[in-house]
């Protein structure tokens, strides 16, 4: 679907889980498509924060560790909430979470952000004007996160918010039919530190694309 669509960049952020990224990574990269790891953190305040990392392996220590220290040992029902799969590189079934990965966790989000940042990654208010994101569950974004990248689901809010200058969209596509580009980056080499820096470039180094 990457390919079909001309996409060549793509961040993969489950919620509250790295577990799959590893195999999504080696699978996208036999055609081209470089891949950014991340999670969908799902903090106490019921806000959806998007953590980015420098490498696989950085994105799986910390959703190890949300698991084992900063998720509720609820466990899902798959009637209700779905089966929650691991898979291997030929989408053949290896494993199942039982952890409910779509429930809080204990983390606000300042402990998310400092947490993050002491992994070497990189925050995003995830979708600031839909359903968890910090418009929709406070009413209006603090101060203190306009230093940091968000991420806009609708095109309109450009016109009737302050959001700062380092201005996301992404497709958050749940599935496949749903993956779409969504943003022109410029940098010299598809590399985490360029990422980092065409996403806080105010806009010099990046360009969001709406449908």
């Amino acid at each position: 679907m990457c390919v079909r669509k001309g996409i060549d960049w793509i961040a993969i952020t489950d919620h509250n889980s790295a577990g799959n990224t590893r195999v999504i990574t080696n699978v996208l990269r036999r055609s081209g498509i470089a891949v950014i790891p991340g999670i969908e953190i799902h903090t106490i305040e019921d806000i959806h924060v998007l953590a980015y990392f420098p490498s696989v392996s950085s994105a799986e220590a910390y959703s190890r560790w949300l698991k084992d220290e900063k998720l509720p040992a609820v466990e899902i029902d798959p009637e209700i909430s779905g089966y929650q799969l691991y898979v291997n590189e030929d989408d053949a079934f290896t494993g199942l979470e039982n952890t409910w990965l779509g429930q809080p966790t204990r983390l606000s989000i300042d402990e998310t952000i400092e947490s993050v940042v002491q992994s070497s990654g990189i925050c995003v208010m995830a979708h600031v004007d839909r359903k968890m994101g910090l418009i929709s569950q406070l009413g209006f974004i603090p101060p203190e996160y306009l230093s940091l990248p968000l991420e806009v689901a609708f095109e309109g809010t450009l016109k009737s918010k302050s959001l700062g200058r380092n201005l996301m969209h992404s497709s958050d596509a749940h599935s496949l039919e749903l993956i779409r580009p969504t943003m022109l980056l410029t940098a010299e080499k598809r590399s985490f530190e360029d990422f980092r820096e065409a996403i806080t470039s105010g806009g010099r180094r990046s360009r969001i694309i709406w449908d």
